[in-house]
Parts: C-alpha cells; structure tokens; sequence
C-alpha cells in the first residue's frame, strides 16, 4: 500500500487545507483498502467509546465505594474521559495512515492560541484542582480570605463560591484562592472567645472575677475543657479582663453574644466605670 508522506510540517494557517488534501489523495491511492480501513476504523471508534462510558461507570462506582469528596469526582472522570477519547483518536488516525504531520501542526498552533487566550482560567483551573486535592476548605466550612469571610456554598473547579454573613454571594476566581492566604474558623471542633472589658483603675478586679465566673459557669455551651481562663491586664490608666473561653464551633456566635451581652450588663448594673480619657491641651 503506498503511503503519503510529507517532507516538511506546514505553516500553522495552510494545514488543515493540507489535511484535507492529504486524506483525498490517500482515499484515492488506496481505493477500497481505504473504504475497508474507514468501516473498521468507525468500529474501533464506536466501541472505544463505548469502553470509555463503561470504565467512567467502573470509576464512579470505586469513588463511591471509597467516599471521594464530591467535588473532586467531576474533575476527575472528565480528565480520564477526554484522555481516553483523544488517545483513541489519535490511535485511529494513526492506523489509516493518514499523515500525522499536519494534524500535529494544527494541533500545537490552535494549543498555543488557546493557552495564550485563556491563561488566566488555566491558573484557575490548577488551582481548583489543588483545592480539590488539598482540600483547606469544604462546604460548610466558615473562612476568611481575599478581604471576605462566610460560608463556603460551592466548590467549582475555576471558582468557590461564599455567602457573607449579611447574605451576599461572592465568587472567587480559584487561583488567587489558592496562592492566598485562607483562615478555616471550622477546621477545628472548637474555638475560643475572648471578651476584654476595660475599667478604671481602683477597681476591685477579683470582685469582677467573681461576678463574671458566675455568668461563665451560667452557660453550659461553654466548656469546661479547655478550662476558661480570666487574666488581668494593667494598662496606661486603665485594667482590662480578658474573659477567655472555649465553645463548639458550632455554638461560637450564640456563645459571643452571650458573653458580652451579659459582661456588660454585670458591669453596669455594679456601676463599674470605663477610665476616663485625659486630653491636655496646651495653651
């Protein structure tokens, strides 16, 4: 069977017209060899992809059995499937004997093209996927980063998506995500809470011990273990309490607006006073 071959790769904007011209001329060489290669290559093609579909089944079940994260599933199935797909391609191409030069060529220009256009979302893609992977965060988790705190709604593979604690929608862009800094206030099981209430000096801080164990040892989502701590503070002209306390995650803001909610009706209602601010003024 005579092969066409070319000499040389042709320049990025002639090959596909190359390619076109290359498969004619080789139909016409080989006649009805060619007709029996196109019928059986269809075949190979049509049970290829149906291999794929039934191997992405196989891999969706193993992801199952194994609990991968739900967002990580996709990502991976579509890699495996557009692999397995172009490979089989390539694979027919090469067994008609159509020439691959001009097919690499187009190939390597329309890639070039599309890495350039599409830079930025390449960026976000691979940091989708070390989200996925890594995974610093999952849904649920309340975060802080890129100068927004809230619930993480959706992991997407270019995008996460966040609801603010006033209801907004925020979408990031995953790859400044993941060069960033992220703070996971859910990662942990418990968190601690601090309240420091400032009070003139003179004032009997045990008695202000006292009365604030008493409203600590009140609340029972407040943990005995980690055990709180109450530690006193002498500052210019002033004492501050740092109250510290540990909760569930779960129960931090019910327990933060319990805590300073009833510190400060304790000190009011004791007539505890805040230090008075001292201006000189120079004549």
């Amino acid at each position: 069977m005579n092969m066409l071959f070319l000499d040389a790769a042709p320049k990025a904007e002639t090959a596909p017209f190359d390619i076109i011209n290359s498969v004619i001329q080789w139909c016409t060489q080989n006649g009805l060899s060619a007709i029996q290669k196109v019928i059986i290559a269809v075949v190979v093609l049509w049970v290829g992809f149906k291999l794929i579909k039934f191997l992405k089944k196989r891999v969706r079940k193993i992801f199952d059995k194994n609990n991968l994260d739900p967002t990580l599933r996709p990502v991976i199935l579509s890699i495996i499937s557009v692999g397995l797909k172009v490979l089989l391609i390539i694979s027919i191409i090469g067994y008609l004997g159509i020439p691959m030069t001009s097919f690499i060529a187009l190939l390597g220009a329309a890639g070039l093209a599309v890495g350039m256009a599409l830079s930025g979302t390449i960026q976000n893609f691979a940091g989708g996927i070390l989200i996925l992977v890594f995974r610093p965060f999952k849904l649920e988790d309340y975060i802080s980063t890129q100068g927004f705190e809230g619930t993480v709604k959706s992991i997407k593979i270019f995008s996460t998506v966040i609801n603010t604690v006033d209801n907004k929608v925020v979408t990031l862009p995953n790859g400044t995500l993941s060069a960033g800094n992220i703070i996971n206030y859910s990662a942990m099981g418990q968190r601690r809470i601090t309240v420091s209430p400032v009070m003139a000096l003179g004032t009997d801080v045990e008695k202000v011990k006292e009365g604030i164990r008493s409203i600590v040892e009140a609340n029972e989502k407040i943990l005995k273990e980690p055990a709180y701590d109450l530690v006193t503070i002498i500052n210019n002209g002033s004492v501050s309490l740092d109250v510290r306390v540990w909760c569930a995650t779960s129960d931090y803001w019910p327990v933060n607006d319990y805590l300073h909610k009833e510190v400060y009706n304790y000190l009011r209602e004791n007539n505890i006073s805040a230090p008075y601010t001292k201006v000189d003024i120079m004549k």
